[in-house]
């Protein structure tokens, strides 16, 4: 009857969050912004879903090959940049809760060393993970996947430059968020706990029987 117990528990606790599609949230490559441009930057305050970092000179797009740099592989002509004027930032804010992966481009700025190259992501816990290289003679891009994570709503989702403030840093592009599973509601994880109890009280009991009969 308890191991029924125990794994009633356990599968309830389970059960008790749906399939989940995994949904694509956004994908930013920038071609929007300034059509028709295909030399020069500009830097603005906000690009799709992408919002300046608040104290930061803003978010640069660069055309064409524009700083030496083509756009990523293919028919792009856009590219970030994110030492403008000087190191900046850009975030965005979750609108649901939900398990992410993150997938985006990301090149060192070419004859640009890894001190000024720097690209740092805060996850909404907070931790960061830092992406630089360099000194190389042309653009090269590289795929970088990051996830899963957990995010709730209205956390945040933040690139900002790092090292170097000198106006030459490393670039983005292609960013694709996916939101891959929903975060467990409370009462999902009341049960997930319950269940785990019940296995932990059970594993004691056993073991204290075992005691009893050795020592009999």
């Amino acid at each position: 009857m308890k191991k029924l117990l125990v794994a009633g528990a356990l599968a309830a606790s389970f059960s008790a969050s749906p399939a989940f599609a995994a949904e694509t949230i956004f994908f930013s490559d920038f071609e929007g912004e300034s059509p028709g441009r295909n030399s020069g930057f500009t830097v603005v305050d906000t690009s799709g879903v992408w919002t300046r970092e608040a104290g930061t000179a803003g978010i640069e797009l660069q055309f064409g090959s524009t700083g030496g740099a083509t756009a990523d592989p293919g028919n792009n002509r856009v590219k970030v940049e994110l030492d403008s004027f000087s190191n900046s930032g850009m975030f965005y804010t979750f609108a649901e809760s939900g398990v992410y992966t993150l997938d985006f481009l990301f090149s060192p700025r070419p004859n640009v060393g890894p001190g000024s190259n720097g690209i740092r992501l805060f996850l909404p816990d907070g931790s960061g993970q830092l992406f630089t290289g360099g000194p190389l003679p042309t653009t090269s891009w590289t795929n970088e996947s990051v996830g899963p994570f957990t995010a709730f709503a209205n956390q945040t989702l933040l690139f900002s430059a790092e090292g170097t403030s000198d106006s030459l840093g490393g670039y983005l592009d292609d960013i694709r968020l996916d939101r891959i599973g929903a975060v467990p509601e409370p009462g999902t994880w009341a049960l997930f706990i319950l269940g785990l109890g019940l296995v932990g009280s059970s594993l004691r009991r056993r073991q204290t029987a075992t005691a009893r009969v050795a020592f009999a």
